[in-house]
């Protein structure tokens, strides 16, 4: 058998293969090898030369199935075993730098820039070459914080983004993250993700921008831009933009896939607005999920997918299924005896492509000549598939150059990013007076906890070049004055299944008595400071998608996880000053440690920059202004704990006394202070149709410059049916001098009255609005607003 093997001098002479392939056709030829011609001539044009088996190869994907067309042992790619195995081509191929063939899977998942390119170019080369359509292959890669392969740039999660109330710094986030992919052969993206951060629990909570669906919203417009440009086509450095997951919602009991029961008023209230939002900006991809919505899977949903997705919201774009989504409609709903009916399900239902494997679209063709599958149903699907290829310009330029590939990874202007963006993401959530730090005055800092020396990338993230944990910053960033130790004090203790590799750090198993003997350790090293920097939260074991029993990630409780509660107690008994950094990939109830230490920041996990970045904003280079998106609970016996709730759901306090949050939703201090003033109108009356505006001056009342996130949120004094007590409609990141005063404007439409009332109709009702401006969602000022 011949097998392709790409020694490191043939990857980088690949390039050869990179000149774009020139539409060889006259006036006679295909018409959809026309670049010149409209997508959706060239569309119909090779459609209609199909057959039934190619178009269903363009409806499923290979992804563990790579073993097919690659020797087992190198990893190689085998066009004798591709002819074999897909000889009618394949739609796309899933991730495809994260093996190097079924035997090294586990221990090598990340190619080099080279090496992955040269085996994306040979499949793709057997694709468009050897097959008789001669269609590319479209290649999907995780992109919710970076692109996750080998030195790609490593940007902070989700939560973290979200915390900068920066629409404009996550597009240049995604603007890069998108010209990593594409330099790499990628042209789908994994991202963003649009579900709300509604039940912490939830393992998936690190994927996420926060609770609100307003913020969530503008965050993924902000992504879908960056990711795909705001014009149409994409451009040659763009990707398309996958929302997920459509509509996990709130999962029951914060379990993954666990069903997530809503009315139809909270699924178009709450879930669907994000989406709207993102799909407005031009989505091409919508990914749905695992889990039931309202008692349906959503991948069988027809109601869910084409009357919400395409009818209400617009949606044109392509339905790509979660990973195994359709096959679960067998394994884990049990609504489909087996893969056949998955598969008549979901097409139905209008799920376009089977993603990772096609094991359920796979057997499309036969179900089709047994009548039990329209035809016109598969020709939808894969003329969706084939316009995104169309419009990437897939079958002009198929190939990716590895050289370039190499290079835009390793770019120092993307690394300064990174950093910039965990600047912004810091939340100082509380501070006596300790904080900043003089890194010229002598201090001895004592760094304690299991996050203090190893960088915390988060869930779907690659492998960059350079991380920089926080004991690494900062004995980067002080000054000679100040002298720094270290001690883990505890290790996070997550046990899994033997055999199954982290996507990350490995994991650290350990007895409880040797955690005893690291808070000593810890306890002698604390002793010999001044100021103790205590680094606690969560990693990336414990926080994650939960994917099967061996790997959990989903969490009963909110509390300090493993020994760390003993390790903030044994420092807070010191009594020595101590600053607490979270770094976390979900809301922790850390009422200790919030209440007793002198300063408090949410770091997040804050990528491969992370630890610049928290040395630049201790030592005061930086002046933090991130705010939460997520509310902060007390314990898990509160939730929900989201902001935006109905006027009923505090009537009464619990046994134990009010149900108010630890921090809660827009809240952020700053080294310096800020000062609003109340709210204008520019008019107090207005008609249902009417836009207006609204003003309010800010001025920087403090020493230092420094940054304010304005908010405005709305409340319906008297509505046909229940509205959340606060609903935010706009906000606004500002950056002021000392002493430095500005008019803030808030342009808003009808839509930022509106909601779907008593008939399910979207509509404004003439009455009573108030209007309220801050820089939290508790410290608010109020006008009111005559809608007639």
């Amino acid at each position: 058998m011949k097998v392709v093997r790409f020694s490191r001098r043939a990857v980088l002479a690949s390039a050869t293969m990179l000149a774009p392939v020139a539409p060889a056709w006259g006036a006679s030829g295909p018409r959809y090898r026309d670049a010149r011609a409209p997508v959706a001539d060239r569309v119909a044009d090779l459609l209609g030369r199909m057959i039934l088996e190619e178009k269903v190869a363009q409806l499923c994907a290979l992804w563990m199935t790579k073993s097919k067309i690659m020797d087992p042992e190198t990893g190689a790619f085998s066009p004798e075993k591709a002819a074999a195995a897909i000889p009618h081509g394949i739609g796309q191929m899933s991730r495809p730098s994260d093996t190097m063939g079924t035997t090294r899977f586990m221990t090598d998942p990340y190619r080099t820039p080279e090496d992955a390119v040269a085996f994306m170019n040979a499949v793709q080369n057997y694709a468009v070459e050897q097959t008789r359509l001669g269609i590319p292959l479209l290649f999907h890669e995780e992109t919710a914080h970076g692109l996750a392969v080998q030195d790609a740039t490593n940007f902070p999660i989700p939560p973290a983004l979200g915390s900068t109330w920066d629409p404009d710094l996550v597009e240049q986030v995604f603007t890069v993250i998108a010209r990593q992919a594409r330099m790499r052969g990628v042209t789908v993206g994994l991202s963003p993700v649009v579900d709300l951060m509604r039940d912490p629990r939830w393992g998936r909570s690190e994927e996420f921008f926060g609770e609100d669906p307003y913020l969530v919203g503008e965050m993924g417009t902000a992504a879908v831009r960056g990711l795909q440009g705001r014009t149409r086509p994409i451009g040659k450095d763009r990707i398309f933009a996958t929302l997920k997951h459509y509509v996990h919602g709130t999962p029951q009991g914060g379990i993954n896939i666990a069903p997530a029961d809503m009315s139809k008023r909270t699924l178009r209230t709450t879930y669907l607005p994000p989406f709207k939002a993102a799909i407005k900006a031009g989505a091409a991809l919508i990914m749905p999920s695992y889990n039931e919505v309202a008692g349906v899977p959503a991948h069988m949903d027809r109601a869910l997918l084409q009357d919400d997705g395409r009818k209400l919201m617009g949606f044109q774009g392509s339905y790509f299924s979660d990973y195994h989504g359709i096959e679960r409609l067998a394994s884990a709903h049990h609504v489909a005896a087996d893969k056949d009916e998955a598969a008549i399900l979901a097409i139905k239902a209008g799920v376009d492509v089977d993603l990772p494997d096609g094991s359920c679209y796979g057997g499309l063709a036969a179900l089709v000549r047994a009548g039990r599958v329209p035809e016109a149903s598969i020709d939808a699907a894969v003329a969706r598939v084939l316009a995104l290829k169309f419009e990437a310009g897939l079958f002009e330029q198929p190939y990716a150059d590895p050289k370039r590939a190499a290079r835009v990874l390793d770019d120092p202007a993307a690394a300064a990013l990174a950093r910039k963006t965990a600047e912004k993401a810091l939340v100082l959530l509380k501070n006596d007076g300790i904080l900043p730090l003089d890194p010229q005055k002598p201090l001895k800092l004592a760094v304690i906890g299991p996050n203090s020396a190893q960088a915390l990338r988060g869930g779907y993230a690659g492998a960059p070049k350079h991380t920089v944990s926080i004991v690494e910053g900062l004995r980067a960033g002080s000054g000679k004055a100040v002298t720094i130790e270290q001690a883990d004090g505890v290790w996070i203790d997550m046990p899994v299944k033997p055999g199954w590799r982290p996507e990350t750090a490995p994991i650290r198993r350990v007895k409880d008595s040797d955690n005893k003997a690291r808070i000593a350790e810890a306890v002698e090293v604390a002793r010999r400071s001044d100021v103790i920097m205590l680094v606690v939260g969560d990693n990336e074991q414990i926080t994650r998608e939960a994917v099967v029993s061996a790997l959990p990630g989903d969490r009963s409780t909110l509390s300090l996880f493993g020994d760390q509660d003993a390790l903030v107690e044994a420092m807070l008994a010191l009594g020595k000053p101590v600053i607490g950094l979270l770094l976390n990939g979900r809301p922790l109830a850390v009422n200790r440690l919030a209440e007793a230490a002198n300063a408090l920041v949410e770091g997040w996990y804050p990528g491969e920059q992370g630890g610049h970045a928290v040395a630049d904003m201790l030592f005061g280079r930086v002046n933090p202004g991130g705010k939460l998106t997520v509310s902060f609970p007390r314990s898990a016996g509160e939730l929900p704990a989201w902001y935006d709730r109905q006027p009923t759901a505090d009537p009464y306090p619990y046994v134990e006394g009010k149900r108010q949050p630890l921090f809660p939703f827009g809240y952020g201090l700053s080294y310096t202070s800020f000062t609003l003033s109340e709210p204008r109108l520019s008019q107090p009356k207005i008609g249902r149709n009417d836009p207006f505006f609204v003003e309010l001056d800010l001025t920087n009342s403090g020493a230092r410059a420094g940054d304010e996130v304005v908010q405005l949120y709305v409340r319906d004094e008297v509505s046909s049916v229940p509205r959340p007590m606060l609903e935010l409609k706009a906000f606004r990141r500002i950056t002021l001098k000392p002493g430095e005063k500005r008019t803030v404007r808030f342009d808003l439409t009808p839509d930022s009255l509106a909601f779907w009332d008593s008939e399910m109709n979207w509509t404004v009702e003439p009455g009573i609005f108030t209007i309220s401006t801050g820089n939290s969602s508790e410290k608010l000022s109020q006008v009111k607003l005559t809608v007639a």
